[in-house]
């Protein structure tokens, strides 16, 4: 395949197609020998080896190769002068909007209220966590350590829910989709604090309901955190990631400050009432509207990069001679939800050898392959309806694009039922 694909939009030049991989190398070297015709392929191809977390995997022979990381530059901000530059400064970037993308004011007048109504629940959820331990009552000595040794208990079983998630490998699955890694964050942290906040019901259940809850949450804020920082990035057009962040914490402050207001009169109309569970339908009637307008802030804003659903769209769009999308439409038309493997073509990036080939012609079939896709750095096999995509270690984005292309194309001409075990153009 000689042909690539190129999208006539400036922003989508940069094509940042993000996907955890396992890479492969080749290594090739002339072939001297007048043989069989598989010995000929071997002895072009002598070897792969498979790099994958650290470990690797010979297939013949082999070394390994280092990766060169990019570096990212930051600028600094500069101060207001005058009274409406200072107002306007307060709450935007400086250089606003030339600062930041078209998105970013629309994002923020959806994220402001669905933090106001954020604060208002965790006030909600705070009061029934104090009343559940008996501080409500207010009292002596025991009590108090008693609540204080829940507290701790509650805390740490959290800690193990950041460890988790820190300890995991999921950044480059957060750098693909955000979007939708921010609103999975989003229901963990909606399920801790709906276990949280049924402490008010079961109040003899407060370790184990309050220790999950704030497990979960924490596994919410683990995942929730790296997709704010790409989508803060995002924002900073011009560079200005310190700005940028600096005034989120701005909008943020507001919106607690709106919260917290709105909250103590609901908690007084709660309190009067004699009810303390009425905190949980109040609870749940926020908590539905703050993930609503979650979900909204999350759609107004337009990534300029291609994550594999979105080229899955781009790419069909070309061959069926279609106009190409632009960035608003890709990111609009996109399934916020769904997993990247779901977009047609069904493609698998990051395969490994072992996986894909199997038996006692493992090697030579992948051999042969590599030989076959000696010109590309990525090699691809057909399994079912489904494209298995082995990447090299020096593959870039536009090489996954390529695959991406092939499948595609593969799928018009031989339809999508048909079993391929190789692709050999």
């Amino acid at each position: 395949m000689n042909s690539s694909l190129t999208c006539p939009h400036a922003s989508h030049t940069c094509l940042c197609t993000r996907i955890n991989r396992r890479r492969l190398k080749a290594s090739c070297v002339a072939n001297t020998n007048r043989e069989q015709q598989s010995s000929k392929i071997a002895a072009k191809v002598k070897g792969i080896t498979e790099v994958s977390g650290g470990k690797s995997r010979h297939f013949g022979l082999g070394r390994n190769s280092a990766e060169d990381l990019p570096v990212r530059e930051q600028t600094d901000a500069s101060t207001s002068k005058n009274i409406s530059d200072l107002l306007k400064g307060l709450i935007l970037p400086v250089g606003f909007p030339d600062s930041v993308t078209p998105d970013y004011l629309a994002y923020q007048l959806w994220a402001v209220p669905s933090h106001i109504t954020g604060w208002m629940g965790s006030s909600l959820i705070t009061s029934s966590l104090l009343a559940a331990v008996g501080l409500k009552a207010g009292a002596g000595t025991a009590a108090a350590g008693a609540a204080s040794i829940r507290w701790i208990t509650k805390d740490g079983i959290g800690a193990l829910g950041r460890l988790l998630v820190s300890a995991g490998r999921g950044g480059t699955v957060f750098d693909e989709d955000p979007k939708r890694w921010r609103l999975i964050a989003e229901g963990f942290t909606t399920s801790g604090r709906a276990l949280e906040i049924a402490t008010a019901v079961f109040p003899q259940q407060f370790v184990l309901l309050a220790g999950l809850g704030n497990f979960t949450k924490a596994v919410g804020k683990g995942m929730g955190n790296p997709c704010f920082r790409i989508i803060q990035t995002h924002f900073a057009k011009n560079n200005n990631v310190g700005d940028v962040a600096a005034k989120e914490q701005v909008w943020e402050v507001v919106a607690q400050l709106i919260g917290l207001s709105l909250s103590i009169a609901l908690l007084n109309g709660i309190d009067a009432t004699g009810d303390p569970t009425n905190a949980v339908w109040a609870w749940a009637a926020i908590q539905t509207v703050h993930v609503a307008l979650r979900y909204k802030s999350l759609s107004v804003i337009q990534l300029p990069t291609l994550n594999q659903k979105r080229s899955c769209a781009l790419v069909n769009a070309h061959l069926q001679g279609q106009q190409l999308p632009d960035v608003k439409k890709g990111n609009h038309e996109e399934a916020m939800l769904a997993g990247p493997t779901s977009s047609t073509p069904s493609v698998q990036f990051g395969c490994s050898a072992s996986r894909v080939f199997s038996g006692s012609d493992a090697t030579q079939r992948l051999l042969s392959l590599a030989e076959l896709y000696s010109e590309e750095r990525y090699i691809l096999v057909w399994k079912g309806c489904k494209g298995q995509v082995l990447l090299q270690t020096a593959a870039c984005p536009t090489d996954s694009l390529r695959a991406l292309w092939q499948v595609s194309a593969a799928g018009c001409l031989q339809g999508p039922k048909r079993f391929v075990l190789g692709i050999f153009w």
